[in-house]
């Protein structure tokens, strides 16, 4: 097997040069190359394939005590070439065991035993112990033998306590409310480029799971409501009547209706009269499925029309402590983003049937759901809403891998932080701090974007998964211009929905849609340590003509927005994107013809990253 891969690789290499292919691939992506599962192109390869599990859940939760007893049914497909000799799980809910490794602190209170497996049964065999082992987040059962096409039932029946305090994505809000998220036993991704996705989770890490259709049943006390990915199947079942009427009008309503109220509350006018309910969801094609329940939570709601061909409509919902009024505007803020997604960057119809924003301890994504904190800066809020919002898009819809690439879900969600601000709530004056890159970049610990995300630490977790490769693509948009980036954008989402892109189907959609080879800016910006750090050298009078050199001391691709102010005549702006870069060159002259004297010329704005400053201003 060793030899056949080295030929492999070697056979790689050679059609790599033959191809004239200019960005640095690592070995495992170039073998998928050769193996036709990826190409040079960006388009999946004519034999790519991916893995499919579908998820039956019953759940029975109990809030007061936060236990979760659950049945997993899993159908899986092996749809690879390779058979599979072991079955990798991921037991999240493992973060909080008391002898699990972690790199987030979790409070002594909160560790428990982690998730107890009672059964497991493939195609209807036991599943002895002998033959699991569980390592932090992971379990592996070996000796299974799953063939290529094969197609097998998996069972689990688990249970484990839910966490109270130490809130990482999942766990107790307040006394009534909790957000329940990587609550079951799943199997983990086996894709063509890594195998099995074993990297352990511990606790900053993000996820990457497999598509698959997704029923949910989960049974909660009759005085909690359940929002959760996907669409609810039973809602007459649980809901009050007037509640169920109340939901069926906001969904055909583009105004914002109040589902539930704090008089509803106080005169538990919300659910049923029963003292269970069991909540149905289905979701189909998603990646996840997680749930809020709360029995304190006020509820707003919009719809929206998402594609006009189709007329389809996604409904938006802010679900919340009626305390925390730096909530009253997030379902408006939520819906701007919807539209704006539908109808402008990236102008792909909002893919999925509602979005749920629910006051939680954290800012996160899920399918379907988020969940945010009541922030006190409307500011915040507004950005957060957007950038938990836009997720959808990354990694959900199209399924990236946030546990090794987290900059490809990243980047797009904080550029709409600093890019949709000011659509969505423009009486709020944007002021976006760039310092962690401005105090970062060029640092012995500054690292390439494309490190992977799990070997990211300290100031280099943020700057280089986050906000580096944001700019790298405000940038970029500067560049290509609004028009040329939303059609590269379109290619890369329509070719990936659905499937598992690495960041070279990233770079290859995003020059094949732009028609325009990119690799230049690629390379500086994810595979070097990109410096952003120009300097105004030199300002020359010659004749009537004024010169400035501009020089880039750093090397990063950025643009270049010049003030020229003159003592008489008022100012000049100028901007040069950053394809004066283009050719490797590390200086240009900008002349201008002289328009009197100079006071001050200035270089960069507040979204210019710049590491030196200082060298920024010219003062006559």
């Amino acid at each position: 097997m060793q030899n056949k891969l080295f030929f492999l690789f070697l056979l790689s290499l050679f059609v790599l040069k033959a191809t004239a292919q200019d960005l640095p691939l690592d070995r495992n992506t170039s073998i998928a190359v050769v193996k036709h599962t990826r190409t040079q192109t960006g388009m999946p390869g004519k034999n790519y394939w991916q893995n499919k599990a579908d998820y039956q859940l019953d759940i029975n939760f109990d809030p007061s005590s936060r236990e979760i007893t659950g049945t997993a049914l899993i159908a899986y497909e092996n749809n690879s070439p390779d058979t599979l000799k072991k079955l990798v799980f991921k037991l999240y809910p493992n973060l909080y065991k008391d002898n699990s490794m972690r790199n987030a602190a979790v409070s002594p209170d909160d560790l428990t035993g982690g998730v107890v497996i009672e059964d497991l049964e493939i195609d209807h065999k036991a599943i002895e112990n002998k033959q699991r082992s569980v390592r932090g987040t992971n379990m592996f059962i070996k000796g299974v033998g799953i063939h290529p096409q094969q197609h097998i039932s998996i069972k689990v029946t688990y249970h484990y306590i839910l966490n109270k305090g130490s809130f990482i994505r999942t766990g107790q809000i307040d006394t009534g409310t909790l957000f329940v998220a990587y609550f079951f036993p799943r199997v983990a991704v086996y894709d063509d480029v890594d195998g099995w996705n074993e990297y352990d989770y511990l606790g900053k890490e993000e996820f990457y799971n497999d598509y698959g259709d997704f029923k949910a049943n989960i049974t909660v006390p009759g005085k909690y409501c359940v929002w959760a990915t996907g669409d609810l199947q039973n809602a007459g079942d649980t809901f009050a009547p007037e509640i169920v009427e109340r939901l069926r009008k906001a969904e055909l309503s583009d105004g914002v209706t109040d589902i539930i109220t704090a008089k509803d509350l106080a005169a538990g006018k919300v659910t049923n009269n029963k003292s269970f309910h069991t909540w149905k969801f289905e979701a189909r094609n998603v990646t996840d499925l997680a749930f809020a329940v709360s029995d304190n939570y006020i509820w707003k709601a919009s719809g929206i029309l998402v594609d006009q061909k189709s007329k389809r409509r996604t409904r938006v919902d802010a679900v919340y402590h009626p305390d925390h009024k730096t909530y009253l505007h997030v379902v408006e803020y939520a819906r701007k983003t919807v539209d704006l997604i539908s109808h402008s960057l990236p102008g792909i119809a909002f893919p999925y049937p509602h979005i749920t924003i629910v006051d939680g301890l954290d800012a996160m994504e899920y399918p379907m759901m988020v969940n945010n904190l009541p922030f006190e800066d409307e500011k915040d809020v507004v950005e957060f809403t957007a950038h938990e919002v836009f997720h959808t898009i990354f990694p959900f819809y199209v399924g990236t891998n946030e546990t090794k690439y987290s900059f490809m879900d990243e980047g797009w969600a904080t550029m709409t932080e600093f890019l949709f601000h000011p659509l969505i709530a423009p009486g709020l004056k944007l002021e976006y701090d760039i310092s962690p890159v401005n105090d970062y970049a060029g640092l012995a610990e500054d690292v390439p974007i494309m490190t992977p995300t799990a070997q990211l630490y300290g100031k280099a977790r943020f700057a280089d998964k986050d906000l580096k490769p944001a700019l790298a693509l405000f940038y970029l948009k500067e560049m290509l211009g609004e028009k040329k980036i939303i059609r590269a954008m379109q290619y890369y989402i329509n070719t990936w929905a659905g499937k598992h892109p690495t960041p070279y189907e990233f770079f290859n959609c995003m020059n094949a849609g732009a028609n325009e080879n990119l690799n230049w800016y690629w390379k500086k910006w994810y595979f070097e340590k990109a410096v952003p750090d120009l300097a105004i050298h030199q300002v020359n009078r010659i004749r009537d003509q004024l010169r400035i050199r501009i020089v880039n001391k750093g090397g990063a691709p950025v643009p270049v927005h010049l003030v020229i102010n003159f003592k008489t005549t008022g100012q000049k702006t100028i901007t040069k994107t950053a394809a004066i870069w283009k050719k490797g060159n590390r200086d240009i002259n900008i002349s201008i013809k002289h328009a009197g004297s100079i006071s001050k010329i200035t270089l960069g704005n507040a979204m210019d990253a710049d590491v030196n400053p200082k060298d920024n201003l010219y003062v006559r």
